[in-house]
């Protein structure tokens, strides 16, 4: 009878489930730290795209790169809060095209940090931007993120423009957050889980330009 025997068909599918039991582990793993390069003292020059003043720190930096389609890398100033978008990484360009200066210069590549607009959606990166540019009337968006077990969920908004009264988004942390109007709180906001969802309503009437919030994993 022409086939693999049973006892070799049998190995095989023990081997089989053993190596993509290991895939998706591996996989997974990669999802629990950033994917990005970095280094300190200096800074990747010729290839600036955009550059912005006073950003609030690193994080707003990468989340401003994660806006840009083109963005490969940041140069962070970390006294000044200059941030300059880069369209190239040090292994794209010319290894020379790196340039010591001081100290308080950092580099770093921002690969993984995912960027998602428009109503609602499903997020497992390490890091991401999402929101709404624009919206209408009558709207009901859902964001469902989801990270690494044993990890929790760092939120800061980035922009507010909503309808004060009608318009808002909620964190579905343990303790519910919903933010409104047009002055995007300063603080960063944390779950207790590795599991959360952001929702955004409108009501019937007035619309403003929306909100972006970006995320991040931590312990």
């Amino acid at each position: 009878m022409d086939g693999i025997p049973g006892t070799r068909l049998f190995a095989l599918i023990i081997y089989l489930v053993f190596v993509s039991h290991n895939i998706i582990r591996q996989v997974s793993a990669n999802n629990c730290s950033p994917k990005f390069g970095s280094k300190q003292g200096g800074h990747l020059v010729g290839h600036v795209a955009n550059a912005y003043k006073d950003t609030r720190s690193l994080v707003d930096c990468a989340a401003l790169c994660g806006r840009h389609s083109t963005c490969l890398s940041v140069n962070y100033a970390l006294k000044t809060g200059d941030c300059e978008l880069n369209d190239q990484t040090i292994a794209l360009a010319e290894v020379e095209e790196f340039t010591y200066s001081t100290n308080d210069m950092l580099y770093m590549e921002v690969l993984n940090h995912a960027d998602y607009r428009g109503c609602g959606g499903t997020m497992t990166d390490y890091a991401a931007t999402f929101g709404l540019d624009s919206y209408g009337n009558n709207w009901s968006c859902t964001w469902n993120i989801q990270v690494c077990k044993g990890k929790r969920i760092q939120f800061q908004f980035m922009f507010l423009d909503t309808e004060t009264c009608c318009d808002g988004v909620t964190l579905n942390l343990r303790h519910n957050r919903q933010f409104r109007g047009s002055t995007a709180p300063s603080g960063t906001y944390v779950s207790n889980k590795n599991t959360v969802s952001v929702t955004f309503t409108s009501d019937y009437s007035v619309i403003r330009t929306g909100f972006v919030l970006i995320y991040k994993t931590v312990d």
